[in-house]
């Protein structure tokens, strides 16, 4: 019976090639969309599960409030896992990581090669204890437990030291000789916590004491159970002021939170990482997008084999007058179905292999295919197919298996009605989610375009950053001036940071508050060029100059004399006016100074985040980057000019560099591919609603051949015929477009709430999307209303 049914199921696609390629490429292209979206989803939920016992792993993040502000960081300083272990028995164990990257990129040394290493980790002797990351050789109990001692992943052991056995070797680092104690396996693809190289953490000098107020290390505790974080959290809370020394004042205290690993990478809400995150709503939004599309695919499959009905009544008619059941006629026309799905699935999975690399580069992951060939992913795969083939076979099978034969065979067959009403609904469902998706691409769009082109208060353009280390500090002033001879160079500075991923951290008191009053500010040391190099805007008081920075590079500490800038947002914080705030005396972490000037507030932290206080101090030993404004268009030869230079002034270290914009980009790469995906798939949306609106039209003019026929002979035009077939399917589109509008502005307000600086919602974004899918629409059914209007009447009225 089954090979029957597939035997008639083959036959009547190869009757009608076109339908069935129109019916088999829309589930195909939903499938694709789908399994891809799909693929994606899988990996960014997959993110740390690989750890054992992941459930009981807790990063432990800086939180609290200032003055009635909330803030939360990623970093914690080195005191806090040390005595967390020692005071609370909930904690088993933990780890704390220092990531150079934060800073400066590490230079690795060995004979010859002198390499600039971005991967670079110090980490304390339980980190393979904490994290299941594969030892190939070596002891991961012990590989991190002497002093000097480093690991390395496998590829970075074959790039230094090729085959041999790395074991026992030593690299310079910095001013360290590290020997090679284990050789680790890469880090998988969906870890937040990747690494080239993990070093012994006591093996640094100045992070040895435990200490409260520098926040430069990422945390991660391992409970004895992963239910009591919610009651460590508290005692944490509640024990803060006695083991800092520090009292929590009205409306200000700070702590650490504990967030599990395996929500670090999707439920992130503190500032900074070992990695960028990603963000949970765009797995929900992606995950509707999926739905939405492949939904559309199999209203498409159902306008389009409800169109063909009338052409396949008389069949099913005859087949009932010789006894076919209903059961078996459903039975029938669902194997056509499944048959049509089963072919579409396997084109998809073509499709899906076809894509996959653009796919990738589209969402920034490294997705395979061989994710497809697990047992369980393979099922849902199954699954899928069989889902995709009782939604979209279901109604139209239903809808052919109750043709009542005499009245087909009489030619009094109709299917308005409910029917009718079914297929005109699912159109509108259509193109109302085409046009959400249209609208949701083009305020995605225009809000990066707004990120990218909004005045930032600093110039980001033709800025290159050069990351400096001890040896090129002390002789600065040679090198600055050697560069500074260049006619493309317009000016040098130097900063302990980059400015535009300035973190926090720091704590300032100021005059006309209580002594413990404490105002967390983010905080970049550097030299006088710094506000001039940028081009920034000092509105009141004046600049840093040479004096400023001779009075800080005293040798007594305590006779060193600050002067600090500070942005509009810290002063106003402050209650102070910018004219008021000059002078007055202001301490940051322990740096005794005077206001001196206040620069306009500039964006140094993705524009998600509202603009906090911000202080520019002079410094001379923690500036770890030089940053150069060029003036020139001819960038390569610059920079062939500068390596030279560099070459000779700093040969132990790699000239490397990174342009200022393009760092302040990747500060937007989620939002610029949500922008991509969303734009393509809702053009694939509203290619598959036009296969169904062409459906419908098929099916209205089958329906109307005769009265299309008669109104012709009784004189009709031609654009007049059209008007009467398109005038339908344009109400319902426009329909479609007054449902779906009020439902795309609540949730593109809902997205846009998450940045603190965005565009509004126009009414001109709908009137384009809508008058986009009017005239899309209108060319789809015009083609159809053009074919029908243009046939001969005589065909049409033979019967008669």
């Amino acid at each position: 019976m089954l090979s029957n049914y597939l035997n008639i199921a083959f036959r009547n696609i190869r009757r009608t090639p076109g339908f069935s390629a129109i019916n088999i490429i829309g589930l195909a292209a939903g499938l694709v969309c789908f399994i891809l979206i799909g693929n994606y989803i899988l990996f960014e939920r997959s993110f740390d599960r690989f750890h054992e016992k992941a459930d009981r792993i807790f990063r432990l993040t800086t939180a609290g409030q200032d003055g009635g502000n909330e803030f939360g960081v990623a970093t914690t300083p080195t005191a806090a896992y040390p005595t967390f272990k020692r005071d609370f028995p909930e904690v088993l164990s933990g780890v704390r990581i220092l990531s150079t990257a934060d800073f400066s990129p590490t230079v690795v040394t060995n004979g010859d090669a002198v390499l600039e290493e971005k991967g670079f980790l110090w980490a304390d002797s339980t980190f393979f204890d904490i994290f299941t990351f594969k030892i190939l050789l070596g002891d991961p109990h012990t590989v991190l437990d002497g002093l000097y001692t480093v690991v390395l992943t496998e590829s970075t052991a074959r790039r230094y030291f090729g085959a041999a056995n790395p074991i026992g070797k030593t690299l310079l680092v910095g001013k360290y000789n590290l020997v090679v104690t284990g050789v680790a396996a890469d880090a998988p693809l969906n870890s937040q916590i990747k690494f080239d190289f993990v070093a012994s953490f006591h093996s640094l000098d100045r992070w040895r004491a435990l200490i409260w107020d520098s926040a430069n290390f990422y945390t991660y505790l391992k409970l004895n159970d992963a239910a009591s974080a919610p009651a460590l959290a508290a005692k944490i809370k509640s024990a803060m002021p006695s083991l800092t020394g520090s009292p929590m004042t009205d409306g200000s205290y700070m702590t650490y939170a504990l967030q599990p690993i395996c929500d670090v990478h999707l439920h992130s809400t503190v500032a900074g990482g070992l990695e960028p995150g990603s963000d949970i709503q765009y797995l929900y939004i992606f995950s509707a997008i999926a739905l939405l599309v492949l939904l559309i695919a199999c209203i498409n499959y159902i306008n389009l084999a409800t169109a063909r009905a009338v052409k396949r009544a008389k069949e099913a008619g005859v087949r009932k007058v010789v006894g076919a059941q209903q059961s078996q006629l459903f039975a029938q026309f669902f194997a056509e179905s499944a048959l049509v799905t089963g072919i579409a699935m396997l084109l998809g999975l073509l499709g899906v292999y076809l894509t996959l690399p653009y796919f990738n580069k589209l969402t920034d992951r490294p997705l395979t295919i061989s994710l497809l060939g697990s047992p369980a992913v393979l099922c849902g795969l199954l699954g899928l197919g069989l889902l995709v083939s009782l939604f979209a076979g279901a109604y139209p099978s239903l809808v052919m298996s109750k043709f009542r034969p005499i009245q087909v065979l009489k030619g009094n067959f109709q299917t308005s009605g409910s029917g009718g009403k079914l297929r005109k609904g699912l159109v509108v469902f259509q193109f109302g989610v085409s046009f959400f998706l249209m609208i949701g691409a083009l305020v995605i769009s225009r809000q990066v375009a707004f990120i990218q082109h909004r005045k930032l208060g600093f110039d980001k353009e033709k800025v290159l950053e050069l990351p400096i280390d001890q040896a090129i500090r002390k002789n600065i002033a040679a090198i600055k001036q050697e560069i500074m001879a260049d006619p493309a160079v317009q000016q040098v500075t130097l900063a302990s940071e980059n400015p535009v991923a300035i973190q926090g951290g720091y704590s300032m008191w100021a005059e006309d508050h209580p002594t413990d009053y404490s105002l967390g500010i983010g905080a970049v040391g550097g030299d006088p060029d710094y506000i001039k190099t940028l081009g920034m805007t000092l509105i009141a008081g004046t600049d840093f100059t040479d004096l400023d920075m001779a009075l800080v590079a005293v040798d007594s500490e305590a006779l060193r004399q600050y002067h600090f800038i500070l942005n509009e947002t810290a002063v106003r914080q402050l209650g102070w006016t910018p004219e008021s705030a000059i002078g007055k005396r202001a301490s940051l972490n322990g740096r005794e100074g005077k206001v001196k000037g206040v620069v306009q507030d500039f964006h140094f932290a993705s524009m998600r985040e509202a603009i906090q206080p911000f202080a520019l101090f002079i410094t001379i030993d923690e500036v770890n980057k030089m940053i150069l404004k060029l003036n020139t268009d001819h960038v390569e030869d610059v920079l062939s000019s500068l390596k030279i230079k560099w070459k000779a002034r700093a040969p132990q270290r790699p000239f490397e560099y990174q342009f200022l914009d393009e760092q302040f980009d990747k500060l937007y790469r989620t939002e610029q591919r949500s922008g991509r995906i969303a734009t393509i798939f809702a053009i694939l949306a509203i290619m598959i609603a036009c296969l169904g609106l062409f459906g419908l039209a098929t099916f209205t003019a089958i329906q109307r051949t005769k009265e299309i026929g008669i109104r012709k002979v009784l004189g009709a035009s031609v654009a007049g015929i059209i008007s009467l077939l398109a005038k339908d399917f344009l109400k319902l589109v426009i329909i479609a477009i007054v449902i779906a509008s009020p439902v795309a502005y609540y949730f593109m307000q809902k997205w846009l709430a998450d940045f603190a600086y965005r565009i509004d919602i126009q009414w001109w974004m709908f009137a384009t999307a809508g008058a986009a899918a009017v005239v899309i629409a209108f060319l789809t059914v015009g083609f159809q209303a053009v074919r029908a209007a243009l046939a001969n009447p005589v065909k049409s009225l033979r019967s008669e």
